[in-house]
């Protein structure tokens, strides 16, 4: 697990994050450290040679424990149970540490944070799942939401073992993951679902798909190992899904439209106009790649 992480550890040209912590030898403390997340980040750390505690429902240490004496206080919990959570543990936190949560929304999460707290707060969200390996070519999103002393080093961090880290405002982060999330989730059951009614033979898809299609279908099937709690949350609580949907929507009716009246025109223009989007893609996919 995590090899690229455990050679830099073993590499002399390691020295850590270029970026000093704001204190010598910070104690990360995760609440929810028991859970996939959790525990992902709880070896995460340890490989990188912190010292880690966690907290969970059946751990001796208490939420209370952990936000008391960690330097890095990181919640990873459900969201339905995240703000009574905040109120409980945030106004515990020193305020020369840090406050981060590794929540799928933002917005709600860090005004919750900076209303109960007096430290420094980050909002985080990996933009990945537990079933990775190695977090370099990944995607860890940072929201900052009060102070400075810790967001540099935070931020380092993760660039230091090779993920990338955009910083957006938690409205900011929050509007793009309703199409990033929401409505990727929304086209996904959609999908299956359509799949599943209409009785079509599995066999004969797999064996009569595309390279795309093959790669859809592993998407689809890695949902099983998704926690549709949470993907009922991302969907219901974001409050820029509806609009995303509603988008979709209208191209898709327009779209319908189009085959059902056999609109050979109107359909070349709509898929050159979606063509012209490629060459964009693509030079944002390298600039991100040569960025860090």
């Amino acid at each position: 697990m995590h090899k690229q992480i455990q050679r830099m550890l073993t590499d002399e040209s390691w020295s850590g994050t270029s970026v000093p912590s704001p204190v010598s030898s910070p104690v990360i403390g995760i609440i929810g450290g028991r859970g996939r997340m959790g525990q992902w980040f709880h070896r995460f750390f340890e490989e990188l040679e912190f010292q880690v505690m966690i907290s969970d429902l059946d751990t001796r240490l208490t939420p209370r424990d952990i936000a008391e004496v960690a330097n890095v206080v990181i919640l990873s919990v459900p969201m339905h149970i995240f703000p009574d959570l905040v109120k409980e543990i945030a106004p515990l936190v020193p305020k020369e540490h840090l406050l981060t949560d590794f929540c799928s929304l933002k917005k709600n999460q860090v005004d919750c944070m900076l209303e109960h707290s007096s430290c420094e707060v980050i909002g985080t969200h990996p933009l990945f799942g537990p079933g990775e390996t190695s977090i370099k070519g990944l995607r860890v999103a940072i929201c900052p939401g009060r102070g400075k002393r810790w967001l540099l080093w935070w931020q380092d961090l993760f660039r230091t073992v090779g993920a990338h880290t955009p910083i957006f405002t938690p409205e900011e982060h929050d509007r793009t993951m309703a199409w990033v999330q929401a409505l990727n989730h929304f086209m996904l059951m959609c999908l299956g679902k359509s799949l599943e009614e209409e009785g079509i033979d599995f066999q004969q898809v797999v064996n009569l798909a595309t390279p795309s299609f093959s790669r859809q279908l592993e998407i689809l099937a890695r949902l099983c190992f998704q926690d549709p709690e949470l993907y009922a949350y991302i969907q219901m609580e974001n409050p820029y899904t509806s609009a995303a949907i509603e988008t979709f929507d209208k191209h898709g009716a327009r779209l319908k439209e189009i085959i059902a009246s056999r609109d050979r025109e109107g359909f070349i223009q709509m898929f050159r106009d979606v063509q012209e989007l490629g060459p964009m893609l693509l030079s944002l996919e390298k600039s991100l790649d040569k960025s860090e």
